[in-house]
């Protein structure tokens, strides 16, 4: 339903047949600075969405998660848990990685920084749609 465009140098890619998470690396090199964050653009972005394939009522969404390995052997993990990519996001998807340790970490530009999933949600209909899109990663407003 997503149709991605990437950084050749980093394409998303699913590590075994029945990955459901497609690994993300990192564009640049970045270092978190310990109990920082920082933010890993990883060059993708969504470039449209099929909205012929979508369920009716269904909205698709691309969540950015975790990689396990880089919690448990250097305490990096998602600033935010698991982010949101919503359908009319355009911008460069990043990965908002934290860093649990008293040393410094650095990503290099080609590493697997975190993994992207496809999935359809719903809406809850008594609720109301406000606001507009305003730009990049969190630009939906403070909160």
């Amino acid at each position: 339903m997503f149709q991605l465009r990437f950084d050749e140098s980093c394409a998303p890619s699913y590590m075994t047949e029945h990955s459901v998470g497609a690994d993300l690396k990192a564009r640049i090199d970045v270092t978190v600075a310990p109990g920082q964050r920082a933010l890993v653009p990883t060059g993708t972005w969504i470039a449209d969405v099929d909205w012929a394939k979508v369920p009716c009522g269904a909205i698709p969404e691309l969540q950015v998660r975790a990689r396990s390995g880089l919690a448990w052997k250097h305490g990096i993990c998602l600033a935010n848990g698991v982010g949101t990519i919503d359908a009319d996001y355009r911008d460069e998807i990043c990965a908002l990685l934290l860093n649990t340790t008293e040393q410094a970490f650095t990503i290099k530009a080609g590493e697997r920084v975190a993994q992207l999933v496809f999935a359809i949600a719903y809406r809850i209909d008594s609720l109301s749609v406000g606001g507009a899109r305003g730009g990049g990663f969190g630009s939906t407003g403070r909160s």
